[in-house]
C-alpha cells in the first residue's frame, strides 16, 4: 500500500470515529483460525514436565523440536532447504543446538522473504528442579505456530501471500543467543531481499502492563529501523477493532528500551540492517522461575496479540510495495 493510501487511511479512521462515535471496523475471516485453545494447547506441551524446561541439546529439546516439525507439516509447510527441518551448530559448552526452519512459499517468484521468529529453548532443570518457561518463551512458540497455521491453511487453498515467509524457531537463546546467531550468520538470502523480521519473546501475561491497561503489547525496534513498520502496526490495530494498548517506550526508558532490544534473537538480523521488531509483553517476577507455568498465561490478550502481529506479518507478506529506512 502506497504511503500517501495509509496516510489517508488513518485520516478516515480518525474521522469516522469523530462523526459516529466507533472507527469503522473491518474484518478478516482468517482470523477466526487464531484461538485460545489452539494457543494454550501449544504452551502447555511445551510447559509440560515431561520436556523438562527444553534445554538445549537435551532430550526435552529433542522433543520440542519434534513437536515443531510435526505441527509445520499438518500446516503445509516445507522445510527451508527443501530437505531438512532443522540447522545444527555447536554451542560453546560442546552441546550441539537445533534450529527449526520451515518455508512458505509466495505466490509467482518471488525472491523477497519475511522472518517470523521465536526461541523455543529455556532453562531446563537445576538441582532437579524443573524451569518449565511457559512465558519465555513458550508463549512465543505458541503464537509462531498459530501464525503459520493461518498462512499455512490459506495457502492449501490457493491464497498464498506474495513474498516468501521463514518461520524459525531458535534453539539457545539460553546460550547468548548461539541459534538465532548462527541462522544470521550462515543465511544464504541477502539481506536486501528481507523486508522485516519479527521476533516474538515471553509475549503470553498481562501483569506489567505500561499504562494500567492489560490488554497491551510492547514493540521494540518499530520506530528505530523503519516508520512505515510502526505505521503498520497501528492501523492494523485499530482498522482491525483489536484494541491493544501498543506500546512502543518500553516503560518510557528509551535506554532499556534499546539494552532490552539488544537481548533479543532479532538483533542478529538487525545488524544486518533488516527492519526488526520485537514483540513482547515484558519481564515480571516470575521470569526464569519454576513458577513461570502455564496457568500464568492470560490466553484471551494472548489471542488479541496474535491477531494484531498476524495482521501485521500478512500486510508485510502482500503489499506491493516496501519502504525502508527510517
Amino acid at each position: 500500500m502506497p504511503r500517501f493510501s495509509v496516510v489517508l487511511l488513518i485520516f478516515l479512521l480518525f474521522f469516522c470515529s469523530g462523526l459516529y462515535g466507533q472507527p469503522w471496523i473491518q474484518t478478516d475471516k482468517n482470523l477466526s483460525i487464531i484461538s485460545q485453545q489452539e494457543l494454550r494447547t501449544h504452551v502447555r506441551i511445551l510447559a509440560d514436565t515431561i520436556v523438562r524446561g527444553r534445554a538445549s541439546g537435551t532430550p526435552g529439546a529433542l522433543m520440542s523440536v519434534q513437536y515443531l516439525i510435526s505441527c509445520f507439516q499438518k500446516f503445509g509447510l516445507q522445510p527451508f532447504n527443501g530437505r531438512y527441518w532443522t540447522q545444527s551448530f555447536a554451542i560453546d559448552s560442546g552441546l550441539i543446538g537445533r534450529n527449526v526452519i520451515a518455508l512458505l512459499k509466495g505466490s509467482g517468484y518471488s525472491d523477497e522473504y519475511l522472518i517470523i521468529s521465536a526461541h523455543f529453548d529455556h532453562i531446563g532443570t537445576i538441582n532437579q528442579t524443573v524451569y518449565p518457561g511457559a512465558d519465555n518463551n513458550a508463549s512465543g512458540v505458541a503464537l509462531l505456530l498459530q501464525l503459520a497455521e493461518v498462512f499455512g491453511k490459506r495457502a492449501q487453498k490457493g491464497d498464498r501471500p506474495i513474498r516468501n515467509i521463514l518461520f524459525v524457531a531458535y534453539d539457545a537463546k539460553e546460550f547468548d543467543m548461539a541459534g538465532s546467531n548462527h541462522f544470521a550468520k550462515t543465511l544464504s538470502i541477502p539481506a536486501r531481499k528481507i523486508i522485516a523480521n519479527i521476533n516474538i519473546d515471553q509475549i503470553g501475561c498481562v501483569l506489567e502492563p505500561p499504562h494500567r491497561n492489560p490488554e497491551y503489547l510492547l514493540a521494540l525496534g518499530a520506530e528505530q529501523l523503519t516508520t512505515d513498520l510502526r505505521m503498520i502496526i497501528d492501523v492494523s490495530n485499530r482498522y482491525y477493532g483489536i484494541g491493544l494498548d501498543v506500546d512502543y517506550s518500553f516503560y518510557g526508558s528509551p535506554r532499556f528500551a534499546e539494552l532490552f532490544f539488544q537481548l533479543g534473537d532479532q538483533i542478529h538480523l538487525a545488524h544486518k540492517k533488516i527492519p526488526s521488531v520485537l514483540f513482547t509483553s515484558g519481564i515480571h517476577a516470575y521470569t526464569n522461575k519454576p513458577t513461570d507455568l502455564p496457568a500464568l498465561l492470560n490466553y484471551a490478550v494472548l489471542e488479541k496479540r496474535t491477531q494484531l502481529i498476524y495482521l501485521v506479518a500478512n500486510d508485510l507478506a502482500t503489499r506491493k510495495t516496501w519502504l525502508r529506512g527510517r
